[in-house]
């Protein structure tokens, strides 16, 4: 290895928070990049294609160095990947890697760029202030005849006699319980602003939300693959409805002592879904609702939001977010109509990313903080 070899780094974050990453490839006749950085050339596409931005090119210099720069991000952590002729590779620069769900190409592994700031964000762990724990349960779900997994985060100081408010937390497609933990940082959302005294003291569950798990990728291949398909959509929404209403809430309710009348519940891209057909099937059961970045949107759920309006209107919270350049972006603006449309208030939250995890870290501490 030449000296230029060896200073040859990848990623750099630069002064304006942009991105550098950088690949030495001599052969290589195409490289691209999937990642949730944003590129100038990022697009929200309309399938899942552009979940993780896409395929993006990189251009090669002079010294068989291909290379790209993000636009000025916010402060976060990032997952990226290469794609070198076709083949998937991790950047082999980057010692950092993250646990990420199967939508990924290397069975739970991308790497991670961390753009810190100037202050501490939400999501950061703190060993100054006092932290909850997470609980991890096992259930036997009879509407799937499946073991089912839930992370129940409890609040510092958490006193089992005491009634506490309850958020459920539902994760997006081929994800599962420990997703909210691992990806979002929801235990150490709740204990920065519960300690900052920007949040109430609640119960928040997160538990897993279709068939199969992460680790049964043959269980999860065709459920992905039911996405696909409007008429399955559906079925997989009605089947989680019921497993939802009748193993998830008994189960928990019956362990923990929870306000029913401060029922929250809130889903990011599948669960965002699954948060809607929720609250306009069982419109009664909550007391607020919020949608990141919502999948599974179509006109026969949204025509449903009109039967339950003035349920709907009594709730303390409608929340929704979407990236500029995600590719759920339309369906989320459709809910967004059909709220105005029937004179519903809501929170709208947007930022200039994608499909990505730190956006819904951001949605949920903004979230929590408005309950």
């Amino acid at each position: 290895m030449n000296k230029s070899d060896a200073e040859l780094r990848s990623p750099i974050v630069n002064k304006d928070n942009s991105v550098t990453l950088n690949l030495k490839s001599e052969n290589a006749k195409a490289v691209e990049v999937t990642s949730e950085l944003v590129f100038e050339t990022t697009r929200a596409t309309p399938n899942l294609e552009g979940v993780l931005g896409g395929h993006i090119p990189m251009k090669k210099t002079s010294k068989n160095i291909w290379t790209i720069t993000s636009v000025p991000m916010l402060p976060g952590r990032y997952a990226y990947s290469f794609s070198v002729d076709g083949l998937l590779t991790l950047d082999p620069l980057n010692p950092l890697i993250r646990r990420v769900n199967s939508l990924t190409p290397f069975g739970g592994s991308i790497n991670k760029v961390d753009i810190p700031a100037e202050e501490p964000m939400p999501w950061e762990f703190s060993s100054d202030i006092a932290h909850g724990e997470v609980v991890l349960h096992k259930f036997g779900s009879r509407t799937f005849k499946q073991v089912k997994g839930c992370s129940v985060y409890l609040p510092p100081g958490y006193k089992p006699t005491k009634r506490y408010p309850i958020l459920y937390l539902l994760h997006g497609a081929r994800a599962d319980s420990l997703t909210w933990i691992f990806s979002v940082y929801a235990d150490n959302i709740m204990d920065n602003l519960i300690s900052e005294k920007k949040a109430k003291e609640m119960i928040v569950v997160m538990p897993d939300g279709h068939k199969g798990t992460v680790g049964a990728l043959i269980d999860i291949a065709p459920f992905s693959k039911a996405l696909d398909s409007e008429e399955t959509r559906r079925k997989i929404l009605e089947e989680h409805t019921n497993y939802f209403i009748k193993d998830v809430v008994p189960f928990i309710e019956s362990r923990y002592r929870v306000l029913k009348e401060a029922r929250a519940i809130a889903g990011l891209s599948m669960g965002g879904g699954q948060t809607f057909n929720l609250i306009t099937t069982h419109p009664d059961m909550f007391s607020a609702a919020g949608m990141f970045s919502s999948g599974m949107i179509d006109d026969r759920l949204l025509n449903r939001l009109s039967k339950v309006k003035q349920q709907i209107k009594q709730y303390k919270l409608i929340y929704i977010s979407c990236g500029k350049r995600d590719p759920l972006l339309k369906q989320n603006e459709s809910i967004k109509g059909k709220l105005e449309e029937l004179e519903i208030k809501y929170v709208y939250y947007t930022a200039d990313t994608g499909h990505v995890n730190n956006f819904w870290s951001r949605s949920l501490a903004d979230f929590a903080q408005r309950l």
